[in-house]
């Protein structure tokens, strides 16, 4: 990569980050009360310059990672001359006293939200694309992640044309109650953050329509590192609790044990599950081998902001929708399965159930020691 662009590039964000991290910013981060969009946005550009900086150990001569820098570069300068902004206005003592100071402060409320968002859309731009390739990487590795990620945000521009021309949004809750034996993976990928992401699985979670189909039900935040003991535990926990039983899952009861109530529990009823939280494909591998196919119409719906996760999560023949907004401020796209042939899913079903003996089965060995 050419080392004036870098250069350029790093000095920017140099001194971005300075300001940002300054006793002046959190001051008047703390005044008008954004402290918590101004402190991610601050970690934010702290990761962007350990990024640049292994791109210039790595010499990258990639034109998509010169996009980057410069998008990086751009975004630098926005977030330093806001907060320049919001400094000049704060020390304005008519600012504070005129009758629309309510609704200044939500205008730089609202500003300080699109820098958060703008500065996370960038950060995530690096990892979604895997532009710097960090040291060990293989580049075969590289390759075939960026197929997965280039058929994923395919699928989610095919989705966001059909909800725009053609207004077709899906609705989560008839995702979730849609007919059919088999288990159905749902993965919520979107661009609003957690939270607007979380409002809206919840919203479909609690909905009555949902609950009276899925007697089992659980609600669970993937550890990092997974703890397959710790999520089945929590699993057959929160089953019990739908159903009015207290707890009766201790610490001291064993792997194995565990895993064969878990099966016994769940192999005539129906479950429905969530996951949020969930970060990469290899969590997701562990996680699908405690959760068997019993054939009765079970669901799992996971919530990550990887679009990669969202598609492999969903499996291979997976197509994505735009989902109905609850908020204008948080687009959502479903990545579901399509209606699969019951030769296919019978392949599928005995793989899941080969995995979930292969669970019991390390677990067990891994108490022995």
């Amino acid at each position: 990569m050419e080392a004036t662009a870098l250069s350029v590039g790093k000095s920017v964000l140099n001194g971005a980050l300075g300001y940002a991290k300054s006793a002046i910013a959190e001051e008047v981060a703390l005044q008008l009360g954004i402290q918590r969009d101004h402190a991610f946005v601050s970690d934010e550009l702290e990761m962007m310059q350990s990024f640049l900086m292994e791109a210039h150990e790595e010499r990258d001569d990639n034109k998509v990672v010169k996009t980057w820098v410069k998008q990086v570069r751009d975004t630098a300068y926005d977030v330093e001359d806001s907060l320049q902004d919001f400094a000049v206005r704060l020390e304005r003592p008519s600012w504070w006293r005129f009758p629309r100071t309510l609704l200044e402060r939500h205008r730089v409320a609202k500003k300080m939200k699109e820098l958060r968002a703008k500065v996370e859309d960038v950060s995530q731009r690096n990892v979604r694309y895997r532009l710097i390739k960090g040291s060990g990487s293989k580049a075969t590795a590289a390759t075939e992640q960026s197929s997965i990620i280039a058929a994923a945000i395919f699928g989610v521009d095919d989705a966001r044309r059909a909800a725009k021309e053609e207004s077709q949004r899906v609705d989560l809750v008839q995702l979730i109650n849609k007919e059919g034996d088999d288990l159905r993976v749902i993965a919520v990928w979107g661009t609003g953050g957690d939270i607007g992401q979380t409002s809206i699985i919840r919203a479909a979670y609690k909905n009555p329509d949902t609950q009276s189909k899925f007697p089992s039900r659980a609600w669970v935040r993937v550890t990092h590192p997974f703890s397959s003991k710790g999520f089945v535990q929590s699993l057959v926990n929160q089953f019990l609790a739908v159903e009015g039983f207290k707890d009766i899952l201790d610490t001291e009861k064993t792997a194995h044990n565990l895993v064969q109530e878990f099966d016994g529990y769940v192999k005539e009823k129906r479950f429905l599950i969530v996951l949020t939280d969930l970060c990469t494909i290899e969590e997701w591998d562990q996680i699908e081998k405690c959760l068997p196919n019993n054939n009765k119409g079970s669901r799992i719906i996971v919530s990550t902001t990887q679009v990669e996760v969202a598609s492999l999560c969903a499996g291979q023949d997976s197509q994505a929708s735009e989902l109905k907004q609850l908020s204008a401020d948080h687009t959502l796209y479903a990545f579901y399965d399509k209606d699969i042939p019951a030769d296919l899913m019978n392949g599928y079903t005995r793989k899941i159930v080969k995995s979930l003996h292969l669970l019991t089965e390390n677990l067990y060995e891994g108490e022995r020691y």
